[in-house]
């Protein structure tokens, strides 16, 4: 039984070293094994514009690369969505295999993002204790060690530093090595959403409503709580109420809590003072602005895990233009190389860098383009361009794109043809939905209000 996915792979690997590497994320690393046809491999690919590139210009390299392989394919086509129902028989044929290939069982899904782990998280002195600290908490939830009280664990910096990165590795960490432990993430704003939930419904009669009572069940009934962003329970009594009881039961009994904050307690205004001592009461972690050192560190981690490269002058330049986000310097690193593959230059130098970024520096001062709200979005929810502007549904991309198209029909004049070539060649009528999707949102959902603000934040100071 053939398993094209692994000789797949295995051809992705002979063009791996044959490719720079952005020309292979944009083009190769896009393609999806689909079926054989005629012992022809068939790749999916994600759009119009990626079968033609990759027939012109890629597809004798993927020929010579799946001709290494141990399959007996004699060539290789490329098709796109519309063209799936031409091999419905064997896209059939395929999936029925793939049941008795991939027959081991799925792993667990879950609410965390898996590259956000520990072992990709760069550490400096600015974040050493935060960075100890959450291994510990992961390793022993709701434990203390020694004279050291990690519960609850309060980590706390400015946008982009890398707060939610650690909640999530903790949670991917407690995921493998702990399944039996509950683990919730939740953001305040959602927290917010859910009390009021619960308020409209007090006094319900339906069985099946979302009450005070379901509400607190849940949030007690966990071995480990993070709660990102608690700067936003500010000015909120009754759910800092509701909130100090649900700490009080998890804590007493030993459960492991985790809280993010731009700020420490004592800086956040109207916060009930026993709240405020329930959050000093274990351990405060600030998370700082990266030196140059750990800024340099941050771009060539992140040149390794996307298998990118560009040579040293580039990567002190982009460590001494950005230096207060980690977010908008991944994104300057992606912006660079994006650029340098558009211009066929595969290793950029510093005058390449500065021309990619021109326009980051026109927007500083006033003048702003479709390039840098899609980078900025890119960057804030650490999902490539590719990504952003290609045809996938996922949920996370599919929230970062719309968001993406709201900013730039808010912020630009653009019109919306114009704004649907930009994303893949979408039709005027997908981007009126995306926009007003997400403007009814902006209104009503403090999350998507708080994304928003954050995004433009990246932005500034050309908003």
């Amino acid at each position: 039984m053939i398993d094209i996915r692994k000789i797949w792979q295995e051809t992705q690997a002979n063009l791996s070293g044959e490719l720079p590497a952005v020309a292979y994320m944009l083009w190769i690393d896009s393609l999806t094994p689909l079926c054989v046809k005629d012992n022809v491999l068939i790749l999916l690919a994600p759009s119009l514009n990626t079968k033609i590139t990759v027939n012109k210009n890629y597809k004798d390299l993927i020929r010579t690369a799946l001709s290494k392989t141990k399959s007996t394919f004699v060539d290789v086509d490329i098709i796109i969505d519309e063209e799936k129902p031409f091999f419905t028989k064997e896209i059939d044929s395929f999936h029925d295999n793939q049941i008795i290939i991939n027959s081991e069982p799925r792993k667990k899904q879950t609410q965390f993002i898996a590259r956000y782990t520990f072992d990709n998280f760069v550490v400096g002195e600015s974040n050493k204790l935060a960075f100890h600290a959450a291994q510990q908490v992961a390793q022993k939830p709701g434990s203390a060690e020694g004279y050291l009280n990690f519960n609850p664990l309060f980590l706390y910096g400015g946008v982009g530093l890398g707060k939610t990165h650690l909640l999530h590795a903790i949670g991917n960490y407690i995921t493998e090595h702990l399944p039996s432990m509950s683990v919730l993430y939740v953001p305040a704003e959602k927290l917010t959403t859910e009390y009021f939930e619960a308020l409209s419904n007090s006094g319900s009669s339906d069985k099946k409503a979302f009450t005070f009572q379901v509400f607190r069940e849940k949030y007690r009934e966990i071995d480990v709580l993070m709660v990102d962003d608690v700067q936003f329970l500010k000015n909120k009594i009754g759910l800092q109420e509701m909130f100090f009881h649900i700490f009080n039961d998890l804590y007493q009994n030993g459960k492991q809590i985790i809280l993010t904050s731009d700020r420490p307690p004592k800086e956040i205004g109207t916060l009930e003072d026993r709240l405020r001592s329930r959050f000093e009461g274990g351990l405060l972690a600030d998370i700082g602005t990266p030196n140059i050192e750990m800024r340099i560190a941050i771009i060539r981690k992140k040149m390794i895990l996307e298998k990118i490269a560009v040579n040293d002058d580039v990567v002190y330049y982009l460590a001494e233009q950005f230096d207060t986000n980690i977010r908008e310097l991944e994104g300057a690193l992606s912006k660079v190389i994006l650029y340098s593959t558009l211009i066929n230059k595969p290793y950029p130098d510093v005058e390449t860098a500065k021309e990619a970024l021109k326009n980051s520096a026109q927007h500083r001062s006033g003048t702003l383009d479709s390039n840098d709200i899609i980078n900025a979005v890119s960057s804030y929810f650490h999902i490539s361009k590719v990504d952003l502007i290609s045809k996938k549904k996922t949920k996370d991309i599919a929230e970062a794109r719309m968001i993406a198209i709201y900013l730039i029909t808010e912020l630009l004049s653009l019109p919306l043809v114009t704004i649907g070539q930009i994303f893949g060649g979408r039709d005027h009528t997908t981007i009126i939905h995306s926009r007003d999707k997400i403007a009814a949102e902006v209104k009503n959902n403090s999350d998507v209000q708080r994304k928003i603000k954050d995004i433009k934040e990246l932005l500034k100071p050309g908003m």
